[in-house]
């Protein structure tokens, strides 16, 4: 081999080691770590009385909805710094929620909840969410 074709050869190897670094710590960046149970517990909590406000304030809850998911991505360690590292539900929830003003209904909105409530079954999982709820009492 000639010294041209190693050293072809070696640059070749280090773009190859460079590239797969680059994508190691993407992927590391993007990763989101799990929450500690008394934070799923308290974001389940949260989330159950958001959706039961929907009903009679929608706006209001997909105000909160917005709030507690941002809380909820940072606390798992999500870069919120720019549009581009925004996770797709998040995007997708504000898409669908500022489509809805001006508007009578509130079928944007409810897309806009499912996609939070993405992101919360995301990060809490649907045990945890069920396992949270408290026991209903039948009534005589």
């Amino acid at each position: 081999m000639s010294q041209s074709t190693l050293l072809v050869l070696l640059i070749l190897a280090v773009i190859v080691l460079i590239a797969a670094g680059i994508g190691i710590w993407q992927m590391q960046r993007t990763r989101l770590r799990p929450l500690p149970d008394e934070s799923k517990r308290r974001y389940a909590s949260s989330w159950r009385a958001i959706e039961a406000r929907f009903i009679e304030e929608p706006r209001n809850a997909i105000h909160e909805a917005d709030q507690t998911a941002v809380a909820l991505l940072q606390e798992r360690g999500a870069k919120l710094d720019d549009d581009r590292h925004i996770p797709d539900d998040l995007r997708r929830a504000r898409e669908a929620a500022r489509a809805q003003e001006g508007e009578q209904g509130t079928e944007g909105m409810r897309k806009a909840m499912l996609h939070y409530k993405a992101m919360f079954i995301d990060a809490v999982g649907e045990s945890a969410r069920e396992s949270d709820k408290s026991p209903s009492r039948e009534v005589a």
